[in-house]
This record gives structure tokens, sequence and C-alpha cells, in this order.
């Protein structure tokens, strides 16, 4: 039996190849977990006791609610207790990642918070992510606004910012995200663009506030830009002038919107409020902006008229296009507005819902549907009459069409094979287009 037991241990000490790493390269790996579990590591053996305390990486989180009983305080500490003391025992190493989510309604909260960020910044952190939904709006200390090794900075929640440009400079931040926090004026947005003048990414999610009615984003050397809108005030109003953006995306109900540059690739999802609904030059000077687009994904949430005037996309060569219910009757216009367009993707959500407009024939065949669209993918066809409606007019009007995709959403595979040889027997424009169909 003793014998038997050894055999097992050496098998084991053998499969055992983790801790024979080098010391930096398990750091490494420990670098993506989060700090709780990489402390739980020292537990394994002697081998792994220190190791967590070399990590270049502090992920802390603690986001349950709190527990009434303790009035939102006592069981706090433990949390609090924890990261001070993995600080005070961590080696002296550099910090590439210091990540904090936290949500805590204790009023001395704010001493810690601070306390951790110094901390972080005194050890060099590249990537500064904080996630705060407290009792009352943190304020960012100024010298994080002038921290030189920050690169990546995520503020996201109940965090205050309140600076002047010559306050900020951030001479390494390339990827910037501020969502959701709250700005003391308008200055305090600006100010942080400015100070970071080799910004590459940035991404900005508004809300209601009082004290901050337009967003003037001005950058010289922004490619990339993510904006969120939630704010229902028809007054407020995005500003965007970044002559070097290549990506944009949009998630949208805005009133006001100023594009002042061309961009290659946008992602649009159009939001609907009731105010809007009655008024579709609400819907039509949101699209303006984004006529010199090359690339667009449109997704529409719900479903009014879509009787408002588009602009000609002539640059436009990728669209996808992202509907709910059944929404056909946006393609028709979309297509007669993009005479160059190559390649369609549709993708229709939702499909247990009620539908609430189906396919119909356009009076015209849209020009680049006969002439120019070379590849389209149909995402979550089921097979309805309507769907196969809308495949039979495809197949017979694109003249040069090279192949179609249909990803098939059903779990049947017995129909998907019947739907299949239907489809293959539809007439087509092309002699060369191909079909392919594709289980979900």
């Amino acid at each position: 039996m003793a014998i038997e037991s050894n055999s097992i241990c050496e098998k084991y000490t053998e499969v055992d190849r983790i801790s024979n790493l080098p010391d930096p390269l398990i750091c490494h790996i420990l670098s993506f977990l989060p700090t709780k579990q990489s402390v739980a590591t020292s537990t394994l053996s002697t081998r792994w006791k220190p190791l967590w305390t070399m990590v270049p990486a502090l992920d802390f989180e603690d986001t349950d609610k709190p527990n009434p009983r303790y009035h939102g305080n006592k069981n706090r500490m433990t949390f609090i207790h924890f990261v001070c003391g993995v600080l005070a025992v961590r080696k002296p190493v550099p910090l590439k990642i210091f990540r904090l989510q936290l949500i805590s309604p204790n009023h001395s909260i704010h001493f810690h918070v601070r306390a951790w960020i110094y901390y972080a910044m005194g050890h060099g952190v590249e990537e500064l992510d904080l996630k705060l939904f407290l009792w009352r709006p943190f304020e960012l200390p100024l010298n994080v606004l002038r921290c030189k090794s920050i690169e990546n900075l995520t503020l996201y929640g109940t965090i205050l910012l309140n600076c002047r440009p010559e306050s900020v400079y951030l001479p390494k931040v390339k990827h910037l995200r501020l969502l959701k926090v709250k700005y003391a004026n308008e200055d305090s947005f600006h100010s942080l663009l400015t100070g970071s003048p080799h910004l590459q990414k940035l991404s900005v999610w508004s809300v209601q506030q009082d004290n901050t009615m337009t967003l003037n984003i001005c950058h010289p050397t922004v490619e990339w830009l993510s904006t969120i809108n939630e704010a229902k005030d028809r007054r407020f109003k995005l500003k965007i002038n970044v002559p070097n953006l290549k990506f944009l995306s949009l998630v949208d109900s805005l009133y006001q919107f100023d594009l002042r540059n061309n961009v290659v690739k946008v992602t649009f999802d159009l939001f609907e409020h009731e105010q809007q609904a009655n008024d579709p030059e609400n819907y039509s000077h949101l699209f303006r902006p984004l006529a010199d687009a090359q690339t667009l994904t449109l997704q529409y949430v719900k479903s009014p008229c879509f009787d408002f005037s588009l602009p000609m996309f002539n640059n436009l060569r990728s669209l996808q296009l992202q509907v709910r219910c059944c929404q056909w009757h946006l393609l028709p216009n979309l297509l007669e507005s993009a005479p160059n367009l190559v390649n369609l993707i549709i993708n229709k959500e939702d499909t247990e819902r009620p539908h609430e407009l189906s396919w119909t024939e356009p009076l015209h065949v849209p020009k680049c549907l006969e002439l120019r669209i070379r590849r389209i993918s149909l995402l979550q066809f089921r097979s309805l009459e309507h769907e196969v409606e809308l495949i039979k007019y495809i197949l017979k009007n694109a003249k040069v069409l090279e192949r179609m995709d249909i990803l098939n959403g059903l779990s049947d595979l017995e129909e998907s094979l019947h739907i299949f040889e239907i489809i293959s027997e539809l007439p087509r424009g092309s002699s060369a287009c191909k079909l392919f169909l594709l289980n979900d």
C-alpha cells in the first residue's frame, strides 16, 4: 500500500510543472487573477507562499450590497483591512495594473480609497481602473491627473472631476474611459482631454448633469471614440471635432449632435424617446454627420415609421443592420442611400416577439443590390415566410452577388435541411452566387 501511495505522489509531482516555472512567469500568470484569489495561492505550498507579494497587478473588488444589520459599516471593515494588509506586505515591485471596484455607503471610505490610489501611483502604476459607487461623489485627487506613469485610465461611477487646464498633464495616457462620472463644470472635461496629448482611444458615457450641457470632444490624436448618451434633456449637446478619427461608436438618443470630421467606421445604436417619435427630423439629423463612413453598424431599438430622409452614403462599403421584431422596412431606405455598398450583414434579434413589420418589396431595386453587393450574411434566420420572401428578392435581383451566408437559428436539423433545399431552388440573378447554410 505504501508503494502504491508513493507511486501516486510521484505521478502528481511529475504533473505539477507550474511550480517549476520561474518566479516572474508565475507572477505574470497570477496577475490575471483577482488579488483575493492570488493571495489564496500562498496556501498551496512553501514555494508559492511569497509569490503573490510580487505580482505586478492588484485587483480588488467589493460589490456586495451592504448588510443592514451592520448599518453599512462593520461589514466593510473586512475588505478595508484586507486591502490595507495586502499593500502593507507587498514587495516594492513596479505595479502595472491597479483595479478597484467598490460599492460602499461608508462615509470614511474616501480616506482609504485616496490612500490606495496614492500607493498605486507611488509604485509606477500603468493602468488605473476605478469603479466606485459610493454614498457621496469621490473627488479624484489632482495628483492622479499629473501622474506620468499612467497609460490607461478608467473612471466609472460616483467620481467627481474638478480640474483646470494647468492641473492636468498625463503624457503617457493613450486610452481614457470616462463612464458616468460627474464633472464640476464643462471646463473639467475639456481640461482632461487637453492634458492628455497622446490620447488615442476615448470612451465617454454621459448622464444627466445640470452643470454640464455640452461635451466638446476635440482632440488632434484620438483615432477611436465610443460615446453613450443617457442625457434626456433636450438642451444637451455633443460636439465631436477629432480630425484623425477612424472608428466611432454611438449609443444615442441625442437631440443635438455635431460631427465635424469624416469617419471610416461607425457603430450606431439608436434609441427612441417618446418626445422624438412624433418628429422624424429628430432621427434625420443624427445620420447626416455619418454620411462619409465606409463601414456602418446600425442597431435600431424601436420601430417607428422610417419615413425620414437619409443622407447619401456614397463611401459606404460595408453595412451591418441589427434589427428587432422584423424591422425590414429599414433595409430598402438604407440600400437606396448606399449606392456603392459591397458587403451587407443583417442580424435579426428578438425573433420570439410579435412581428411588427414584415418584408415588403420596394418599388425599385436599389442600385447597390443590383450592381455592387457581392456578399450578404443573414444572421438568426428562422425560415419565417417573410424571411424567405426577403431571400427570394435578394437572390433574384443581386446580379453580381458571389456569396450568401445564412446563419440558421433553428434547432431542428431536418427542418434546416428542408429549408435549405427550398432556398437552393430559388432563381438567382447571379450565376456565380454560392449559398452557405450555417447552424447556430
